[in-house]
């Protein structure tokens, strides 16, 4: 039986990244944000430099996703503009003196930083999977049925890593994500438009605690 090395399993990669370069889809993705085929195709040339660069570009899972968030990235870089973020709602990091997660990103960052927090992502989706039924329990009993209202929360946390590790944005911790889910709660009628703004805000507070359990603040350093 043979095995594939890292040199083979690098080239498999390499050989991906091409692919998806000249997917049809993927190029009418470039044009559709450049708006100039010039721009889109050079685009498209330095995304897949700039991952064929990466040292552990065999590592990435889901790699045509995220070769839509580097290109999205090369093209707004093209035509001059800034805050481009190669992960955008998932990229959880720890707010600065607060020791609490953030479900935004402060700034853009490189594409080496980018690849560790991709990896990170589908640790910390792992984990939460892995710890379920843990992370559940220590979510606050907020409603009159408390097991709805963690599994609420616990599903809100699952899609915010899952949107993130497929490159899309989430709202997984909006109003109306919140109202659909648990509309007996979050859409009481006969409650003030002040209970309700003090029950999102909690579901929020109660999710940014569920996904700083699942992430280890020594993994983000």
């Amino acid at each position: 039986m043979y095995s594939i090395g890292p040199a083979d399993a690098r080239a498999a990669a390499l050989q991906q990244l091409a692919e998806i370069q000249e997917d049809p889809p993927i190029q009418r993705l470039a044009l559709r944000h450049a708006g100039h085929a010039d721009v889109a195709y050079d685009a498209l040339q330095s995304t897949y430099y700039a991952i064929a660069r990466l040292k552990n570009l065999e590592q990435i899972d889901n790699l045509r996703p995220y070769f839509c968030k580097v290109l999205i990235h090369e093209v707004y870089r093209e035509l001059g503009q800034l805050g481009a973020a190669l992960v955008e709602d998932f990229a959880l990091v720890t707010e600065a003196g607060h020791g609490a997660v953030s479900l935004h990103p402060v700034s853009s960052p490189s594409i080496e930083d980018a690849v560790r927090i991709w990896l990170l992502a589908q640790c910390w989706f792992k984990r939460l999977a892995d710890e379920r039924d843990r992370l559940r329990a220590a979510v606050p009993a907020r409603s009159g049925d408390p097991g709805r209202y963690r599994a609420v929360i616990y599903s809100a946390a699952e899609q915010v890593l899952r949107h993130g590790i497929s490159g899309e944005p989430s709202d997984a911790d909006s109003n109306g994500a919140f109202r659909a889910a648990y509309p007996e709660y979050f859409a009481q009628p006969d409650a003030s438009a002040n209970l309700l703004h003090q029950r999102f805000r909690r579901a929020r507070e109660d999710l940014k605690a569920l996904l700083q359990a699942v992430v280890r603040h020594d993994e983000l350093t």
